[in-house]
C-alpha cells in the first residue's frame, strides 16, 4: 500500500486553531495517509513557536505567504482573527493550495480595517463586492473552498440530510421552520470587541453558527426535490448592546462588550415562503448554549448539542475536578453540570475536518459547506446589520441570492456525498 502524507497549515493560536490542531487527530483512520501539521502561523512569531511546541507542528511562521512557499500545504486552516480570513483565503487560492478550510464568518467589511464608516447598507454592498472577488480567486484557481461551520457538520445534520432523502420518496422533505441558538457569555479572543478585526459582535459570529445549517438544510431540500437548491432572499434582524447599558454589577459572569452587538436575532425568508428564526448572544451565565431545531411535513427534530443531558455530574465542590473543562464556557464545574465529552467530535469539528481530508485525497470530491453556503451567510450577516439600523424592517437580498452571483456544481453541497449516521434495517 502507498504511503501518502497530507500536510496541513493552521493559522491562528487561538481556540480555533486550538481544536482545529486537536482535531485532525481525531479524524476517521484512512489507510495509507499520514496527516502531519506541517506550519502554524500567528502575528507574533513567539505564539507560533509556542503552539508548534505544544501541538507538534513542524515549522512556525508570522507571515502566511512565507508559510505557503515553504510548507505547500495540502489543506490551509484559515482559524486567525476575521480581519484576515479574505486576504489569507486569496493568497493561499493564488498559491495553489488544494483544500482552504474558512472559518466562520467568512469575511469582514473591508472598510473596517481601511478605518472608514458607513451606513449598513453600503457595509452590505462593498462586502459583497469583496467577496465576490475573494471567490472569484479561489474558483479561478481550482482550489476547494470549505467553509468551516460547524454546525452544518453535527451528526443530527447528517442525520436530518437522510431523513430528507427518504421522505422524498414518499413526497413528502418540505422544511417549515428552522430555529436555532448560539450563546455564551461573551468570547475571550481579544479581537472580538474590535470590529475592525472581528467584524461585529453577537449577530455576526454567534448567530452564524445556526444560521449555518438552515441555510444547508434548505440547500439539501432544493437539491433533492428539484435539483436547485432553495435561497434565501430576505432578512429582518436586531442588533443590540444590552450589558453595556446596564449597571455594572450586572457584568460580573460575563464580558461587557463596548463596541459591538451582544444580542442578535435574524429572521430569514426563504424563496419557497418558508422561515428560519436564529439567535446569538453573550448573555448566557452557565456556560456555551448550541441548539437547533426544525419543522418539517413530515417531522419534527430537536438537537440540543449542548447542554446534553446524556450525562450528569454533581460535584459539592469544584477543587476535585482540577482544570477540567466538561463543557464550552462552563464557569464553574461545582453543582450539578451535564459534561460533554469529545467536544470537538460533538460540536462537529472532527466531522469539519474529515470532510476537507477527504476533498484533498479525492480529486473529484468537493466540501458539503462550500463557497455557496459561505455566500449566502455573508449576505444574510450583512443584512441583518441594515436591517437592525433601520430598526429591524425587511431587506430584500434576492439581488445576491436567487437573482444574484451562480455557483457551479462543485460549489454546491452533494447530500449522496454527506455521509450517514443512521444504521439501516
Amino acid at each position: 500500500m502507498s504511503e501518502r502524507t497530507l500536510r496541513v497549515a493552521i493559522n491562528g493560536t487561538g481556540f480555533a486553531g486550538e481544536y482545529t490542531a486537536g482535531c485532525y487527530s481525531m479524524i476517521p483512520h484512512h489507510n495509507g495517509v499520514t496527516i502531519e501539521l506541517a506550519g502554524v502561523v500567528s502575528g507574533r512569531l513567539e505564539n507560533a513557536q509556542r503552539f508548534a511546541k505544544s501541538h507538534g507542528v513542524r515549522a512556525a511562521f508570522e507571515d502566511h505567504e512565507a508559510m505557503l512557499e515553504a510548507v505547500k500545504p495540502d489543506i490551509d486552516n484559515i482559524c486567525c482573527a476575521n480581519f484576515a480570513h479574505g486576504p489569507y483565503t486569496i493568497e493561499a487560492a493564488r498559491a495553489g493550495v488544494p483544500v482552504i478550510v474558512l472559518e466562520k464568518p467568512p469575511i469582514i467589511w473591508p472598510g473596517y480595517p481601511e478605518g472608514r464608516q458607513a451606513d449598513a447598507a453600503t457595509r452590505k454592498r462593498e462586502a459583497m463586492e469583496s467577496f465576490a472577488h475573494v471567490l472569484d480567486v479561489v474558483r479561478d484557481s481550482g482550489s476547494k473552498l470549505l467553509y468551516a461551520e460547524d454546525f452544518v457538520y453535527f451528526d443530527g445534520i447528517k442525520g436530518v440530510v437522510e431523513l430528507l432523502e427518504e421522505a422524498q420518496k414518499s413526497a413528502k422533505g418540505k422544511i417549515l421552520y428552522q430555529r436555532g441558538i448560539c450563546a455564551h457569555q461573551g468570547s475571550h479572543a481579544p479581537a472580538y470587541d474590535t470590529p475592525s478585526k472581528s467584524g461585529g459582535g453577537s449577530l455576526f459570529n454567534k448567530a452564524c453558527h445556526p444560521l449555518g445549517p438552515a441555510l444547508f438544510l434548505k440547500q439539501v431540500e432544493g437539491i433533492l426535490s428539484s435539483g436547485a437548491p432553495v435561497r434565501p432572499t430576505a432578512v429582518s434582524a436586531i442588533a443590540l448592546q444590552v450589558l453595556k447599558h446596564q449597571p455594572a454589577s450586572c457584568g460580573d459572569h460575563f464580558r461587557v462588550m463596548q463596541n459591538v452587538d451582544d444580542f442578535g436575532r435574524i429572521t430569514v425568508v426563504f424563496e419557497d415562503h418558508t422561515v428560519a428564526e436564529v439567535i446569538g448572544h453573550d448573555l448566557s451565565i452557565s456556560g456555551i448554549r448550541n441548539e437547533f431545531s426544525l419543522i418539517t411535513d413530515f417531522a419534527q427534530y430537536d438537537l440540543r448539542i449542548n447542554p446534553n443531558n446524556e450525562n450528569e455530574l454533581f460535584l459539592p465542590a469544584a477543587e476535585p475536578a482540577g482544570n477540567l473543562l466538561f463543557r464550552e464556557k462552563l464557569p464553574t464545574p461545582q453543582g450539578t453540570s451535564f459534561p460533554r465529552p469529545n467536544q470537538f467530535y460533538s460540536h462537529g469539528y472532527v466531522n469539519e475536518m474529515a470532510d476537507a481530508v477527504a476533498c484533498a485525497l479525492v480529486e473529484d470530491q468537493y466540501p458539503q459547506a462550500g463557497a455557496l453556503l459561505a455566500w449566502d451567510t455573508m449576505a444574510v450577516l450583512m443584512a441583518g446589520y441594515e436591517s437592525a439600523e433601520n430598526g429591524g424592517g425587511t431587506v430584500d437580498i434576492s439581488d445576491y441570492t436567487t437573482e444574484g452571483r451562480s455557483f457551479e456544481p462543485r460549489e454546491i453541497p452533494c447530500p449522496a456525498q454527506f455521509g450517514r449516521v443512521f444504521q439501516r434495517l
